[in-house]
């Protein structure tokens, strides 16, 4: 019996594991790599996140672990938890593309800058996407 498991657990140590999709796992292994990062420069625990967002640890922690795909609403609370905007959590899962983005943070503080008169915002934003287009063709 005992030769019996050892034999079964020489196979499954040998067998491949199942691989999620490229696009899939190359988002959420981002966003669960982009999420630690974060709660480890922010010198945030696992617990105070808990607190803050009201989402289970073991969500968390599967989050973390890049096993979970996690909804446009879990992003948000997590966004506003760690103070980050939902956008970043959204470009980090892959749930945005960061060619599609029409606004991004930058182009909102931008306009929120209270050193710049109205006009000066508004060329500031113009030169901004004006970069952005240029290097987007350059890409594609």
């Amino acid at each position: 019996m005992a030769a019996k498991r050892r034999k079964a657990a020489d196979r499954s140590e040998t067998m491949p594991a199942a691989v999620p999709p490229p696009a899939a796992k190359r988002g959420q292994s981002s966003l669960s790599d982009y999420l630690s990062r974060q709660r480890s420069l922010a010198d945030i625990s696992l617990r105070k996140i808990i607190e803050r967002s009201g989402i289970p640890g073991v969500v968390l922690r599967e989050l973390e672990g890049g096993l979970k795909n996690p909804s446009q609403t879990l992003l948000n609370t997590l966004a506003g938890a760690l103070r980050l905007s939902a956008e970043t959590l959204y470009l980090q899962a892959g749930v945005l593309d960061p060619r599609d983005l029409d606004e991004s943070d930058s182009v909102r503080e931008l306009r929120r800058d209270p050193h710049l008169t109205e006009h000066q915002r508004e060329m500031v934003v113009e030169v901004y996407k004006a970069f952005r287009r240029g290097n987007r063709s350059r890409d594609e």
